[in-house]
């Protein structure tokens, strides 16, 4: 979730430890929509930029140039799609995820409300800021602490955060684009490892921006995930051929309908402080520098929510550009959609939409140019992953909306070696 009022509209049981190999490098940053505060005090600095190019040969291998389409090629739709895993980070010093996890609920306060600007440092990428070098970790632990039988990573295409689905498409679409980055890895036979690279993964707010208070005060995490940072989600889907494993960041959750009458807070928040010591005395399964919790509850996938804040001055202005938000959407299949409206901190409306509404309907039609040629590029990526085979260590790179493919020097892999073997037959 993210406020653009300031910035321009386009914007359980005990498993073996892998022996796992983690490069030392410098974190990175996220998508237009950041998550929780992980301080408070505006003087804190961050560390430099990385250079996009740091750690890649100079000499591009190929290009991949933006797909031509094909008038008679079908639509591109999500089909199949399944939750497979979850987690919350937890807050502390070390890496540790409690799973399945829980997303904050919607409180679903009654507009008007006033809250104060975001301020400090917040999250733009925590995945990469806690797992350098292993960001994709924490899914595969997820998935495979939450599956009651062994997924079959070895029928798997591509595994990605949705952010860098996002990138592709914004290339895609061959207008303006940011500079990005993504490393890349064949695990087994065919899989493609897509490793979101940023050159933050922490962002300092001014006050300008209100989509962290937001979220804060219109939302609450249950008891047993308190000490959460950050909900991810994972699911699996066919996208005309490809089999996808998505990650993403959730916002928020409709709670579901209480089914008991509610009890004094007090009883609960003591039974529920009891529990928790229990739970997090010490963690169900350790994965290298990772600690795995287990906690929370899987949420039905008809009650995910994005929050999205606009100010009225830029709604009015340049109205609300679904062409850009949409894919944050479709490739997460996420239910929901809240655009919160606001008059500098002053929330007065909240405009509610499902994606299987008529509206949305019409965005993705809309979006089909888009769609089929990320779909075509992802086919050309992973030909050039499986052509460069197991020991192959590249990257994609667009600059100044080209985008070519670059060896990288380093020869470590991104994910630990028994963690790898998943992917093996």
């Amino acid at each position: 979730m993210f406020d653009t009022s300031y910035q321009s509209p386009w914007r359980g049981s005990i498993v073996m430890a892998p022996s796992g190999r983690y490069l030392d490098q410098t974190p990175r940053r996220e998508r237009a929509a950041f998550r929780p505060s992980i301080g408070s005090s505006t003087s804190e600095e961050l560390p430099p930029d990385l250079n996009i190019m740091e750690g890649l040969v100079e000499a591009p291998l190929t290009n991949i140039p933006v797909p031509s389409l094909d008038p008679d090629q079908e639509d591109i739709r999500v089909t199949q799609c399944t939750y497979i895993g979850s987690y919350n980070w937890l807050k502390g010093e070390s890496p540790a995820i409690l799973v399945p996890g829980s997303p904050p609920l919607w409180q679903n306060r009654p507009v008007p409300y006033t809250i104060p600007p975001d301020t400090g440092v917040h999250y733009s990428d925590q995945n990469g800021y806690r797992m350098p070098g292993v960001v994709l970790l924490p899914l595969i632990e997820a998935v495979n602490k939450v599956k009651k039988t062994p997924f079959e990573w070895t029928s798997v295409d591509i595994v990605t955060d949705r952010n860098n689905l996002r990138k592709l498409t914004r290339w895609a679409g061959g207008g303006e684009v940011r500079d990005f980055r993504i490393d890349l890895q064949l695990a087994g036979k065919k899989t493609v490892l897509m490793n979101r690279w940023e050159k933050r993964n922490r962002e300092m707010f001014n006050g300008r921006t209100y989509g962290f208070s937001f979220e804060k005060a219109s939302t609450n995490y249950a008891p047993e995930c308190k000490d959460s940072a950050g909900h991810h989600r994972i699911v699996t889907y066919e996208l005309r051929g490809l089999k996808m494993v998505v990650r993403f960041e959730v916002d928020a959750a409709i709670p579901p309908p209480a089914k008991y009458p509610r009890r004094s807070i007090s009883s609960m928040d003591e039974l529920t402080k009891s529990m928790n010591q229990i739970a997090l005395s010490r963690p169900a399964s350790r994965s290298g520098k990772l600690q795995i919790f287990e906690g929370g509850s899987q949420v039905s996938p008809t009650a995910v929510v994005e929050l999205t804040t606009r100010s009225q001055s830029t709604l009015k202005t340049y109205g609300f550009d679904w062409k850009e938000a949409y894919p944050q959407l479709f490739f997460s299949q996420t239910a929901h959609h809240f655009l919160a409206i606001h008059n500098r901190g002053r929330f007065v409306d909240i405009q509610k939409r499902k994606l299987s509404s008529e509206e949305l309907r019409a965005v993705e039609d809309d979006s089909q140019v888009e769609l089929k040629k990320v779909r075509m590029a992802l086919d050309l990526i992973k030909e050039v992953v499986i052509e460069h085979g197991l020991e192959g260590r590249i990257s994609l790179v667009c600059l100044g909306g080209e985008l070519k493919v670059y060896k990288r020097s380093s020869n470590e892999s991104c994910l630990p070696d028994q963690t790898m073997k998943f992917f093996e037959a």
